[in-house]
């Protein structure tokens, strides 16, 4: 997975400083693919994803793109791995701080809970700021 390069051809939707939303038409390979935590479904034929635009690409160019494979390993840890993580800490420490009352269980559930929901909202205002997006573009064909 650390090796894997997964390239993809789509069509620029939009730009911004530095970024692309390129539309993906959705294969058959779709619902295998280890990317798709990083498309979002535009409709039933095409998936959108931010990407790096180093070449300045514009709106309605067909463009190439690449995605690493330990980058999706990185963000799938960070969307899953950390909040388990967190979870199972938040459960195990909860029985032992909540060890004197009756329902010790249900307060460990949700310390755990409450955890993970904190580790999103951090997260969430982490991303925003965040400026490098899971894949670039590596080549442009621009249409006149």
């Amino acid at each position: 997975m650390f090796s894997e390069i997964i390239v993809e051809e789509g069509m620029v939707v939009s730009v911004g400083q530095g970024t692309a939303d390129v539309a993906v038409r959705q294969s058959e390979s779709c619902g295998e693919c280890s990317a798709k935590i990083i498309c979002k479904p535009k409709s039933a034929e095409e998936n959108i994803i931010k990407v790096e635009d180093p070449f300045g690409a514009r709106a309605g160019d067909k463009v190439r793109i690449e995605i690493n494979g330990n980058v999706l390993l990185r963000v799938s840890f960070y969307l899953y791995g950390i909040p388990l993580i967190l979870l199972v800490a938040g459960i195990f420490s909860g029985m032992s701080l909540f060890s004197v009352y009756p329902a010790k269980e249900l307060y460990s559930f949700v310390l755990g809970i409450g955890l993970v929901a904190l580790y999103y909202l951090l997260s969430s205002f982490n991303r925003s700021s965040e400026k490098r997006k899971p894949a670039k573009i590596v080549a442009v064909k621009r249409y006149n």
